[in-house]
């Protein structure tokens, strides 16, 4: 049975609206950057299946996860395939990355309860993400099209959770923004990762979640 369900990693997205899209080929270097991450106040974590050894690197995170930060969500990103979601399933997933929309990995996602976050650019994608049953709809590339877009498109799709991915600057004025245009959550690339200590990390990533905050209605 799953750690987390589909609503769980929606609340936990939602209160903590900030996702590392991480990928590294060591895995003591991969679990610095998590705990880095964790102790900064992120929920969610997305391992990008960007590498030869990304699935080893992904278990072995997922292993160290269960043990020691257990409401911690770990997803395994950049996922094109039902073989290769069942496969990152198997090894404990907690939510499932695309950077397309598949429907035959969403149904494998919903018999399992787990998150499914598609990569949608356009209105018909979002719409598609949304009627398939998406966690979140992954918005990439975000910062091709800039939060005057996403802003935009919350008014023929008010209700759908959006998160916005791809080239966004680690900085507190980049996920204001993000966040004001309507952005559920903003996912950071390796950029928010260049830090020259874990302590830095930690800190950087208290401040964007501090820019995240939106005010009460």
């Amino acid at each position: 049975m799953a750690r987390f369900t589909r609503a769980d990693a929606v609340a936990q997205g939602l209160r903590s609206p900030l996702i590392p899209v991480f990928y590294h080929a060591e895995a003591a270097y991969a679990r610095q950057v998590l705990q880095a991450c964790y102790e900064g106040g992120v929920r969610l974590f997305e391992f990008t299946n960007r590498g030869p050894n990304a699935f080893a690197i992904f278990a072995e995170l997922q292993r160290f996860v269960e043990a020691d930060y257990p409401d911690l969500l770990l997803g395994a990103g950049t996922i094109y395939t039902v073989d290769e979601a069942e496969r990152f399933i198997g090894a404990g997933a907690d939510y499932i990355v695309q950077p397309v929309i598949s429907a035959e990995v969403a149904r494998l996602c919903q018999r399992h309860d787990l998150a499914w976050l598609p990569g949608v650019l356009t209105p018909n994608e979002i719409y598609q993400a949304d009627q398939l049953g998406a966690a979140f709809a992954k918005l990439f590339p975000a910062n091709v099209m800039g939060p005057d877009y996403l802003a935009a498109l919350r008014g023929p799709l008010p209700k759908v959770r959006i998160m916005a991915t791809g080239g966004i600057q680690p900085t507190n004025e980049a996920v204001g923004a993000w966040r004001q245009a309507g952005a559920a959550c903003v996912g950071i690339d390796s950029r928010l990762l260049d830090t020259a200590t874990p302590a830095a990390l930690t800190a950087q990533i208290r401040q964007l979640l501090a820019a995240m905050q939106l005010p009460s209605a």
